[in-house]
């Protein structure tokens, strides 16, 4: 059995997401968007829990560049973007991403931008090339691509198999 220790500042979120999820008990898109937006707040805040006295500017320059994609993400989709912002290499950055996260500096950005996109599916009446178009893609078939790659499915096919589940 495992347990989450929420940060006290933390505590009345969680807690107003829980109480409108219960609220809201038959809206599946709703609950979907509101567990992806609850995990994404407690995996950040597990990040950000991670220090030591002897990586604390590891932990301070990961938690910048989470924080950076979070407002970035639409825009900046290169490492080397990131890098330069936090005065770092790109590689200083993937390795910093790799020890702590298990995980490269590309993959964590596609990961925040792929979420973005499922929750547009799922909240959004969208087309798909409104969706591309809000994610700062040039072009639709790139994003069907890059969405197809990460997930498996294309964006409709994925929002198909969300509506069949409801």
């Amino acid at each position: 059995m495992a347990f989450l220790l929420i940060e006290e500042e933390d505590r009345n979120l969680v807690t107003e997401i829980l109480d409108r999820i219960l609220q809201y008990r038959g809206d599946v898109s709703f609950i979907k968007a509101s567990l992806l937006y609850l995990f994404q707040l407690l995996n950040r805040q597990r990040i950000s829990s991670f220090s030591t006295e002897s990586s604390v500017y590891n932990h301070t320059l990961l938690r910048n560049f989470l924080n950076l994609i979070e407002s970035n993400f639409k825009s900046l989709r290169l490492p080397k973007e990131y890098a330069a912002l936090l005065y770092i290499t790109p590689n200083h950055l993937n390795a910093l991403c790799k020890e702590l996260l298990g995980q490269s500096a590309g993959e964590i950005i596609r990961d925040r931008v792929i979420l973005e996109a499922k929750r547009l599916l799922v909240i959004k009446d969208y087309s798909v090339a409104e969706i591309a178009y809000e994610l700062n893609f040039n072009d639709n078939s790139y994003f069907t691509k890059f969405f197809k790659k990460a997930v498996g499915v294309t964006p409709e096919e994925f929002r198909k198999k969300l509506i069949n589940h409801i």
